[in-house]
């Protein structure tokens, strides 16, 4: 018997306009514990994908085949023809997120963009108060000294480097404890 897929995508197709596609009928399949690289030119929909997968962007229905555009992470329906399924956050805490744009919070500290990773598993109460366990902080401390920049975690994020800022960005995505980390030009 063959395991499930980890990511598993099947004639996935979006138009943000009727002549112009970004995606036409991508299908493909991704193993537990594979690296996969996405390679191609600027604006050959490389992201595109990446946010279908991640439940941030629907693809098109299909009225005429309704098994078109569905994607599946972890065994788990993500989305399926254009409609993105309500459980999705579920699923969505279990995928990390590296993003082009690196999506900090310039007037938090980088230790407290860090500790936003974990959002998806505690309390909604503590995470919008930003009330962090001494334990979180210091996993958030770990996942700073990996990428090199735990002497910065009591400074803003708005006053880092493009460079560490993506190093920030990639220890939020660590802390998270991700099974799937999914990264857009992370280098």
């Amino acid at each position: 018997m063959l395991d499930t897929p980890a990511i598993h995508v099947s004639r996935l197709t979006k138009s943000f306009r009727q002549d112009k596609k970004a995606l036409s009928d991508v299908s493909l399949s991704v193993s537990t514990g594979e690296m996969v690289a996405l390679i191609g030119a600027s604006g050959s929909g490389k992201s595109t994908l990446l946010r279908h997968i991640d439940g941030l962007v629907q693809g098109n229905r299909d009225a005429r085949d309704p098994r078109l555009c569905c994607v599946d992470v972890l065994g788990r329906r993500v989305q399926c023809c254009g409609r993105i399924k309500r459980d999705v956050r579920r699923t969505r805490s279990d995928i990390g997120f590296i993003f082009q744009q690196f999506n900090l919070v310039g007037r938090l500290s980088v230790l407290t963009n860090v500790c936003m990773g974990l959002l998806g598993r505690i309390p909604t109460w503590r995470g919008a108060a930003a009330l962090f366990t001494r334990e979180e902080k210091l996993q958030a401390m770990e996942a700073l000294a990996r990428v090199g920049i735990a002497d910065l975690a009591g400074q803003r994020a708005s006053t880092l480097s493009g460079g560490q800022q993506q190093r920030a960005a990639i220890a939020r995505t660590l802390v998270q404890r991700a099974r799937i980390i999914l990264a857009d030009e992370p280098i």
